[in-house]
């Protein structure tokens, strides 16, 4: 009895090591195997890129919108006096947000000096931003800040990437100028 136990035993282990020495030898799936367990941090990596590729493009491209426009506004330029014609010309130098103008919020203040002005903004309590700003005019010779903002939607919700600033996980986008407007010219009658 003994015997036989044996024999089995070497029969079915010689039988599972051909089977592990057939495995061994067959590489026909590596390549899938491998390729699970590197795709997910692949993509994640590169998603995350992208990510932080979009952002930081959407940024660059408001605060050069942003700034050139208040330029005109600094230099008492006609045709920018209404909220409405103040998105049309920053949306217009912007090319990479979509549906610029009824996403951009656009505040314009003036303040007595420059250590009074308040860069900060509210935000409700589902994350968003509050709408309310001002579009004050800019007189000439006054202190004045631009501010623009656009609720930029984080598509890869990667966690503790960082990319959102608000609570929601989205990011709030900004472009930002403080001046002095130019003085405008005097008339003087003799």
């Amino acid at each position: 009895m003994i015997n036989f136990a044996k024999k089995n035993f070497n029969r079915t282990y010689i039988k599972s090591l051909r089977l592990v020495q057939k495995f061994k030898k067959d590489v026909e799936g590596v390549v899938a195997v491998e390729f699970a367990f590197i795709g997910l941090p692949f993509f994640l990596l590169i998603f995350g890129i992208l990510e932080i590729s979009l952002v930081f493009m959407a940024e660059i491209n408001l605060a050069h919108a942003t700034a050139d426009t208040a330029r005109k506004l600094r230099t008492n330029q006609a045709g920018i006096d209404t909220l409405s014609k103040f998105k049309e010309d920053v949306c217009s130098k912007v090319v990479f947000i979509p549906n610029c103008i009824s996403k951009i919020k656009v505040d314009v203040k003036t303040y007595d000096n420059f250590a009074s002005i308040d860069t900060s903004y509210d935000v409700t309590g589902d994350g968003g931003l509050n709408d309310n700003f001002l579009f004050q005019s800019v007189p000439p010779g006054s202190i004045a800040t631009v501010r623009t903002f656009i609720e930029w939607e984080i598509f890869a919700k990667i966690p503790d990437l960082g990319l959102g600033n608000l609570p929601n996980n989205n990011r709030l986008v900004q472009g930002f100028s403080a001046f002095r407007s130019e003085p405008g010219l005097s008339t003087s009658s003799d």
